[in-house]
């Protein structure tokens, strides 16, 4: 008789990630959990591989010839894990969406899991997320500097659907250590119950592919929320996240515009592209009525920040022609919403 796969498969996404996987590898190594790991390579073309393939022969590697991007790839490894458990009762197995530059405290998916085995309501929840960073030892090695920096408690999006991570750069003084409800959870570390993963697909995706990265799991958090499905932090579970390109907070969407200017090019361009398909997929003419106040300073703010920005400009050229596509999925999604977008403009702050 086979044994029942484990309830909880982690989906690791790697592109050239090979300095941050042997450490968050040795935190899987001191999960208290059973799990399965997926690991989707996007083509690298360093030590991630060999490292893989040498260190850790158990662990599910799926090879894409190129970069595929953050969200097809994620979708790849949902597959593969929601195929392992096609015998099996899909509210009680969990999927975890992890970036390669993540480290977890050993207690982290044992309070997930536990938190949504005792909350079969919630959809999908977060720990907290501290933020790490990567330092030269006197050996030359590189070790892990664990910091007390909040990375993320949930996602936020104000009235003007500025997006940022909620807590992100503050010291943690114990002000985010009560489960709440949030808007939705940030995809460098999160867990889905797998029925609602399939419930919250658009055809066959769960994160929207022409996002490539970046924004693609605002997108999801989003739907998720018009489907009135329910996401939670988790304070209990923690973990270390070595972010690129932290969230502006503290500033407001001038501080945030300010920001723009220092992104890399390929982010800003991203960026850009997918902040205007998320409007054009879930803005409503009532919402820039009544937030209108908010969302146009806003959006001018961006546009004229675009002059100076080839890379925002080229964004915005894409977001343009992509629209009709967007647009059908708009049509897709208002179809299957449960919550209206009267219901929704109680979520933005």
């Amino acid at each position: 008789m086979q044994n029942a796969p484990e309830r909880v498969c982690v989906n690791i996404v790697s592109w050239n990630s090979f300095v941050y996987l042997p450490a968050l590898f040795s935190s899987l190594d001191e999960q208290t959990v059973s799990f399965r790991t997926i690991v989707v390579d996007n083509a690298s073309t360093d030590e991630s591989i060999r490292w893989l393939t040498g260190e850790r022969p158990q662990v599910t590697v799926l090879r894409n010839m190129r970069n595929q991007g953050f969200a097809k790839a994620h979708n790849q490894g949902i597959t593969l894990a929601l195929n392992t458990w096609k015998d099996t009762d899909l509210n009680s197995c969990y999927i975890v969406i992890c970036n390669p530059d993540i480290e977890m405290d050993p207690g982290c998916l044992a309070q997930l899991q536990q938190f949504m085995d005792d909350h079969p309501d919630v959809d999908a929840c977060m720990p907290k997320l501290r933020r790490a960073h990567l330092r030269m030892t006197e050996t030359e090695h590189v070790k892990t500097q664990r910091t007390d920096l909040l990375d993320a408690t949930g996602m936020i999006l104000t009235k003007s659907r500025r997006a940022y991570d909620r807590g992100s750069g503050e010291p943690d003084e114990n002000q985010y250590d009560e489960e709440l409800e949030i808007f939705g959870v940030c995809g460098a570390l999160c867990l889905y119950r797998a029925s609602s993963i399939i419930g919250a697909k658009e055809g066959e995706q769960f994160y929207d592919e022409d996002f490539f990265a970046y924004q693609e799991d605002i997108d999801a958090a989003w739907r998720l929320k018009r489907l009135a499905m329910k996401s939670v932090y988790v304070p209990k579970a923690l973990a270390w996240h070595h972010r690129a390109a932290p969230s502006a907070t503290g500033g407001g969407w001038v501080k945030a515009f300010v920001n723009r200017f220092k992104k890399p090019a390929h982010i800003n361009y991203l960026s850009t592209r997918n902040h205007a398909w998320l409007l054009a997929k879930h803005l409503s003419p009532a919402d820039i009525v009544i937030h209108g106040f908010w969302i146009l300073p806003y959006e001018l703010a961006k546009l004229f920040a675009s002059i100076f920005s080839l890379s925002s400009l080229k964004g915005y050229f894409a977001a343009f022609w992509g629209l009709p596509k967007m647009w059908k999925k708009r049509k897709k999604l208002k179809l299957k919403e449960k919550v209206p977008p009267g219901g929704m403009r109680g979520e933005f702050v």
